[in-house]
């Protein structure tokens, strides 16, 4: 990975569907060339894939937020698998210490919050946090030296 390659991951990162031609222009090759280091990064799988960013809040769901869970480690397995199910939980990290899994979720209303956390206790206690707007998501990744 050189200096080029980092800087065509922010590109992506900022927009997927951004043109090899435009990549290309911004970091002085070829659109062929930009599609070959592309290629290199997915067999390597640092890039995972190419996605869309949903703003939920215009759609079906206006509240968001973060819930913390210390999850009974005998009960994970059967967490993970409801988290993969459950519609409103959207992001889900399995973290070191007591509170050891970090879910965002995205639901409609207090009564459908209300509802996921009700769900949630069955595998132990919770700490939630209403989201109240985000200042950055994405970050580019820093250039090396």
């Amino acid at each position: 990975m050189d200096r080029t390659d980092y800087q065509i991951l922010n590109l992506l990162q900022a927009d997927s569907r951004t043109t090899l031609k435009t990549i290309g222009d911004r970091v002085g090759l070829t659109a062929p060339a930009v599609s070959e280091r592309i290629r290199r990064m997915e067999e390597k799988e640092i890039i995972k894939s190419f996605s869309v960013h949903v703003d939920r809040t215009l759609l079906d769901s206006s509240l968001t937020g973060f819930i913390l869970v210390a999850v009974f480690p005998e009960k994970y397995g059967p967490f993970c698998q409801f988290c993969e199910d459950a519609p409103a939980i959207t992001a889900h990290h399995h973290l070191v210490g007591k509170l050891n899994a970090l879910l965002r979720f995205a639901v409609k209303d207090t009564r459908e919050l209300d509802a996921l956390l009700a769900a949630i206790k069955r595998y132990g206690d919770s700490q939630t946090s209403v989201e109240l707007g985000a200042y950055f998501e994405r970050k580019d990744i820093p250039l090396p030296k």
